[in-house]
């Protein structure tokens, strides 16, 4: 199996809520370094969407999609009490909300990865395809008070590989 890594290309929801310690909301959320780059949010049930990028494999490419799931790094500023937020992969058919409860780690991010999702909705009846990937969005949503930094956020995609003829290789070997 191979994989693509959707990483976010814009942000919208309550913005001014989850705030970024630099850059734009949905680009500290490509970097994974800790608290260099990091969106940060302390109210009750405010939430931020990010649009993620289209898949940079071409869809002829891809034979069946194996699982999607979402990759997460952060932690609580608390001392001692974990920080949850719901993230949700967001497409129109719908997945449930996974709930992830950071620790506090002091400087050091947890990771926290969501559950491969061999389906693109609840019901568990329809296998992903190339189309649900496009316009892809993730929506993380702030349980309780308790400060929570996110310092990456985006989608993993697991597929088969389209087995495409070699006709040269065919053709050296037989001449």
């Amino acid at each position: 199996m191979a994989t693509m890594i959707l990483l976010p290309d814009g942000s919208s929801g309550h913005t001014t809520h989850w705030v970024e310690n630099t850059g734009t909301h949905h680009s500290v959320l490509q970097s994974d370094d800790g608290d260099t780059s990091y969106v940060a949010c302390s109210y009750d049930s405010r939430y931020l969407t990010v649009t993620c990028a289209n898949p940079s494999v071409a869809e002829e490419d891809i034979a069946s999609i194996d699982s999607v799931r979402f990759l997460s790094s952060g932690r609580s500023t608390h001392r001692t009490t974990d920080s949850e937020v719901d993230i949700l992969i967001a497409n129109p058919l719908g997945n449930p909300s996974e709930i992830v409860s950071y620790d506090n780690h002091f400087s050091s991010y947890e990771t926290i990865n969501g559950t491969a999702r061999p389906y693109s909705n609840a019901l568990l009846t329809t296998p992903w395809s190339y189309a649900n990937l496009e316009n892809l969005s993730l929506k993380m949503t702030k349980n309780g008070t308790i400060q929570v930094r996110v310092s990456y956020l985006a989608i993993e995609v697991t597929y088969t590989e389209a087995v495409s003829a070699d006709n040269a290789t065919f053709f050296g070997a037989n001449f």
